[in-house]
């Protein structure tokens, strides 16, 4: 019996709802034979024609909004694998690009092909740090070479590369100093982008632009482009066919699974809405603690347990739940595991698992097995995302999930609740009912017009006249362009690209100078797909590992010990003895530069949470401040920040006297983050911290998008 039909408060601050699942139809058309079960597999329609599509002479565009569950990696890997094709697949996290690969790997055996014909390799920076030791006689080779050399394993047979969208971006701009590295991706057969809706507008705009620029190039043999989303970017696919892209769009087909036909693809859910508060969900699960010591103990059948999954947005919370419920699961036979930004999700805790805390770093594309659903979805794209966990049951089976929402959110479907006396919507409602109460993001439209025009100017100019730059060692290299010869001409086709992509005018000789001298200040910010933030590396005392992590968190929520670098690297040596040389030091000096602060961690403080502010005094006040009212003010480089906490950390100056000389991309406004977030609605992952003075600065990308709205609304005001 479960334990809310035991206790009465328990249906007092909740209710229950029914999600219908999901199916789509197949076609009578064998697709694959799978060798381990020795069973066909019929094809849906989206599978047929992607296939058909991909081994189709010409360039493509496609964008497959096909649902959840529905088989869109095999709708591209299959025509891959059959023509021995080279392919870049990109996906948003490193531990999504490891997962992949092995699916991958595990389709070609499944699945009849030979694993000789295809050369198959995940590259993240850890991974190609890796790849560097198979060259142990060559000094100084850099990123951009090894990725060269990695593509050109390909030759003669099938590759399949899959990487993040950071390695992919600053490899096409010639941020890794290596001109034969654009070429060689360029002569690649086709690339994926995977979870395309997760893309930022910076990241869609500038994905988009680089793979029209490519298509359009004589020079390039790649033109075949693939975006995999189950929720559609619609900004983005009629930019494409504004700028003549032609893009083929498959539409999400799938129909309620209690009225149709098909294949099941996402089951049906007795969903159990709570009322909650983003962060906080931590503390409604300890008060209802037998409730869910409940859901996570009851078998799923009489042979095995269930697995349960909590997705929760902080790693704080993460913590919390997990020790708690730890503690009190302790007396039974059951594997607690947590997944997260410290505790990083391996073969062995996906698959034997009972009990799984996590973090959004399991809701994206990671495949395991889920029975059970404990969730927060506190935005719409959140909530949708991981209830998408819960796939590839059998047809009869109904899962159970608790999903935490905002209060808006709560009062509007217990409304419609009781008005139904029992709510049931299919899955296409509720997207319609989390479209009335729930933003859908902030209007950027302006970043594409402002900021969108340089990052591509930037990309243009990578590629034509070349970059001097210095890679890790602080070997500066010349520009590697085009032959002057055709400088002009490609300056002439790829300008005007930028005027169909992002402005509303021909760009005349003033707008250039411009567009080149604005976009020369903004380089740094703009460079790198994710944005740059402060990180500290820290020795991780529970599992005795090295590792970069958020400085913010740690100084909020860590028990921390600060200390110059050479401190940290000697203790590090102590720590670690004879192994220090072979096994930590390589480790430490391919992470120290990405460092604002060095520290040994001694895990959380519990419920203690410290404030956090930066300080604005003097020379980098002048400096941040670029002496210039707050609307006409500008994201640039600085650096000079320093930190005070509260309750104070004793070692803190340590940390300052490190991050004081760490550049990093910032916008400073003249008012405070709350003010600011209630006035633009910024939500709770857009991020602003203190800054003295009762004023707020950005860092990163949220630096562009901050000016972006502030500038707007001076313009609304005039």
């Amino acid at each position: 019996m479960n334990s809310s039909e035991t206790n009465p408060k328990d249906n007092s601050d909740r209710f229950m709802m029914n999600l219908d699942g999901l199916r789509l139809m197949q076609t009578e058309q064998n697709y694959l034979r799978d060798l381990e079960n020795l069973r066909d597999f019929k094809a849906f329609e989206h599978q047929i024609e992607s296939e058909h599509r991909i081994k189709a002479d010409g360039s493509l565009f496609l964008f497959n909004h096909s649902p959840t569950g529905s088989g869109k990696t095999i709708s591209w890997l299959k025509p891959a694998l059959d023509a021995k094709m080279k392919v870049i697949a990109v996906y948003p996290t490193n531990a999504l690009v490891i997962d992949q690969k092995k699916q991958v790997n595990r389709a070609i055996k499944r699945f009849g092909y030979d694993p000789r014909d295809y050369h198959v390799q995940a590259i993240t920076s850890e991974l190609l740090a890796k790849e560097k030791e198979l060259y142990p006689d060559e000094i100084g080779l850099r990123k951009g070479q090894l990725l060269n050399r990695i593509i050109r394993k390909g030759r003669g047979r099938g590759l399949i590369l899959l990487t993040n969208p950071d390695i992919l971006s600053l490899a096409l701009k010639d941020a890794y100093y290596e001109h034969n590295i654009r070429e060689a991706i360029r002569s690649v057969d086709m690339i994926i982008v995977d979870e395309f809706h997760l893309a930022s507008v910076k990241q869609s705009d500038m994905l988009l632009f680089m793979m029209h620029e490519m298509s359009t190039d004589t020079r390039s043999h790649l033109n075949k482009f693939v975006f995999l989303s189950a929720t559609p970017n619609q900004q983005i696919v009629e930019r494409a066919k504004k700028v003549g892209l032609n893009p083929i769009v498959f539409d999400d087909k799938s129909t309620p699974l209690s009225c149709s036909e098909g294949r099941p693809v996402l089951p049906k859910l007795k969903l159990e809405i709570r009322s909650g508060a983003i962060y906080r969900t931590y503390e409604l699960i300890k008060e209802d603690l037998n409730y869910f010591v409940d859901l996570c103990s009851r078998p799923f059948s009489k042979d095995r347990n269930a697995k349960t999954v909590f997705i929760l947005d902080g790693i704080f919370e993460v913590e919390e739940v997990f020790q708690v419920l730890s503690d009190a699961l302790s007396g039974q036979k059951m594997k607690i595991e947590r997944v997260d930004g410290l505790h990083p999700a391996t073969p062995d805790k996906l698959k034997n698992f009972d009990v799984l805390i996590s973090n959004s770093s399991v809701e994206v594309g990671i495949d395991f097995n889920v029975d059970r659903l404990v969730f927060s979805g506190y935005s719409k794209s959140k909530l949708l995302q991981r209830i998408g966990r819960l796939r590839n049951k059998p047809e009869g089976e109904i899962c159970e999930a608790v999903c935490f929402v905002p209060n808006v959110l709560y009062d509007h479907l217990k409304v419609l609740c009781a008005k139904a006396g029992k709510l049931t919507l299919t899955r296409k409602e509720l997207v319609e009912q989390l479209e009335k109460v729930m933003e859908s993001g902030l209007d950027l439209a302006s970043y594409s017009k402002t900021y969108s025009p340089m990052e591509a100017y930037l990309y243009l100019k990578a590629r034509i006249k070349g970059n001097t730059g210095s890679d890790d060692l602080r070997d500066e290299y010349p520009e590697k362009g085009m032959p002057k010869a055709i400088q002009r001409g490609e300056w002439l086709r790829t300008l005007r690209l930028i005027e169909m992509h992002f402005l509303e005018q021909q760009l005349d000789g003033r707008t250039c100078e411009d567009l080149r001298s604005e976009s020369k200040q903004m380089k740094d910010g703009l460079l790198s797909y994710r944005g740059s933030r402060f990180q500290a590396l820290m020795f991780d005392m529970s599992d005795e590992q090295l590792k970069l992590y958020d400085l913010m968190y740690l100084l909020r929520r860590g028990k921390v010990e600060f200390m110059p670098s050479q401190r940290f690297a000697l203790r590090l040596r102590e720590t670690y003895g004879e192994n220090y040389d072979i096994e930590m030091k390589p480790k430490y000096e391919s992470m120290k530069r990405f460092a604002a602060g060095f520290c040994w961690y001694h895990g959380t403080l519990g419920d203690e949470n410290r404030k956090v502010r930066f300080k604005g005094e003097g020379a980098h006040y002048k400096k941040i401040m670029l002496n210039a009212a707050d609307h006409v003010r500008k994201p640039r480089m600085v650096d000079g920040f320093k930190v005070e906490t509260e309750p104070n950390i004793p070692t803190l100056s340590y940390l300052n006297d490190t991050l004081t000389e760490y550049k990093i991309f910032a916008r400073l406004i003249d008012q405070s983050g709350s003010y600011l977030k209630a006035k633009f609605n910024l939500g709770d992952f857009f991020y602003l911290y203190s800054y003295s003075g009762m004023r707020s600065v950005a860092f990163g990308h949220d630096a562009l998008y901050i000016d972006c709205l502030i500038r707007d609304e001076h313009e609304r005001r005039r």
